[in-house]
């Protein structure tokens, strides 16, 4: 018997290996902007990350999409101002919460499915994603701190019209 076989076969499983290794290895670029999480948020980030960060780039979630819209720069802060008021912080935080959840729950005409995610993990997401979208940078934290987070209403309709 050949042991050409399993000479290729051993070193394609090399290759497979040093491909492997330096995927997982790579780090970040110096360039990476460095978004602080809460720690009540790290679940959730988790939740994000697996359900919506192959598509979709947010900076705190840790994700870097490749089909959907970077939601730092389609949602964003708050408005344009020196320093926004918390009233403008959470005027902008309700506003993104009832834009996420409808687009997790209800899909977006073809582009994003119906119920990525559902219940509890959809309004927490939901509640991730409007907080922390478009807050780049050290110095910046969620818009509303995950334990001053109100539920905004949303009757679950998907009704386009």
């Amino acid at each position: 018997m050949s042991k050409t076989p399993f000479i290729v076969f051993g070193a394609l499983i090399a290759v497979a290996a040093v491909i492997a290794y330096a995927a997982f290895a790579k780090e970040g670029s110096e360039e990476s902007v460095a978004v602080p999480v809460e720690t009540a948020d790290e679940g959730v980030r988790d939740i994000f990350a697996t359900n919506c960060g192959t598509c979709h780039t947010l900076a705190a979630g840790g994700t870097d999409g490749v089909v959907g819209p970077n939601l730092d720069e389609l949602i964003g802060g708050t408005p344009a101002s020196e320093e926004p008021s918390a009233e403008d912080k959470l005027t902008a935080y309700n506003s993104n919460y009832t834009r996420v959840l409808a687009a997790v729950t209800c899909g977006l005409g073809g582009r994003m499915p119906t119920g990525i995610l559902q219940g509890s993990d959809a309004e927490e997401v939901a509640g991730f994603v409007a907080a922390y979208a478009g807050q780049l940078g050290e110095d910046e934290g969620p818009l509303v701190s995950a334990d001053d987070r109100p539920t905004p209403e949303f009757d679950g309709s998907c009704d386009s019209s």
